[in-house]
């Protein structure tokens, strides 16, 4: 990866340390990682990150399975960006942070890793991804509430981070991370706001999902694999028991009308 692009990818599980003439902001998207800046150790979780400046030296491994995205600020600005745009971009590089994003950025972020990923030798795309991450992440960081942790649960933002990432695994760990409550709390609060657990909402959004995609005439296999089921036999079994119909038969009803 060249230090004018952005990119999402997996950390490895062996540490490694290095430094480089370019500012570099580090979202974590799914799983755990250890990162240390000039002696400052901060486990990130799924909806954390930091802000690297250039030449500060750091470490970092993968813990289990992850995955970051990277947003890479060359010195001097790229040409995509005017000198005046740069200046005002590179200020929240001052000096080194962990951050967490708020809730809105998370879908941000998720939203743009998506396309960064479907289209990976890109340069316009990664280039233009990039600054829109560090223009909103700008405004984040220098406001005053951003470690601010909220207490209400807001089940329409929750709905599109849940949409955005439904063909992957979604842990519940995450959603809690996502509210910015611990898992108990978001359990908890979850449960008095819907009237059931955090799973039992997943496995319906999946269902919902999957019985519009069957409609619209996928075949199961694909369906189970775009809404997030571990295999089709998982799918059939958990839309049986639920719908009383396997997905097969529930798809033939559309196709002959």
């Amino acid at each position: 990866m060249t230090s004018s692009e952005s990119d999402v990818f997996s950390l490895p599980n062996e540490a490694d340390a290095h430094d480089h003439d370019y500012h570099q902001l580090v979202i974590v998207l799914d799983g755990n990682t250890d990162f240390d800046i000039q002696g400052k150790g901060k486990e990130l979780h799924s909806g954390e990150g930091c802000i690297l400046p250039s030449a500060n030296s750091h470490a970092f491994a993968g813990l289990g399975e992850n995955r970051i995205m990277v947003v890479n600020l060359p010195v001097p600005p790229q040409k995509s960006i005017t000198d005046e745009e740069y200046e005002i971009v590179s200020r929240i590089f001052d000096q080194a942070a962990y951050f967490e994003l708020s809730p809105r950025l998370q879908i941000l972020a998720s939203a743009l890793s998506g396309e960064l990923q479907q289209y990976p030798d890109d340069p316009i795309l990664a280039r233009a991804c990039g600054n829109t991450l560090l223009s909103a992440i700008r405004h984040q960081v220098n406001s005053k509430d951003v470690r601010t942790r909220g207490n209400q649960l807001d089940i329409d933002k929750l709905d599109q981070f849940i949409e955005l990432n439904l063909s992957r695994k979604v842990h519940i760990d995450q959603l809690a991370n996502f509210c910015f409550l611990s898992v108990s709390q978001f359990h908890e609060r979850f449960k008095d706001r819907t009237g059931m657990t955090p799973h039992q909402y997943l496995m319906r959004k999946r269902l919902e999902r999957a019985q519009t995609l069957l409609q619209e005439g996928f075949p199961p296999i694909q369906v189970a694999e775009m809404c997030g089921f571990s295999s089709q036999s998982a799918m059939t079994n958990i839309f049986s028991q639920t719908l009383g119909i396997t997905p097969l038969r529930y798809q033939k009803q559309f196709s002959v009308r």
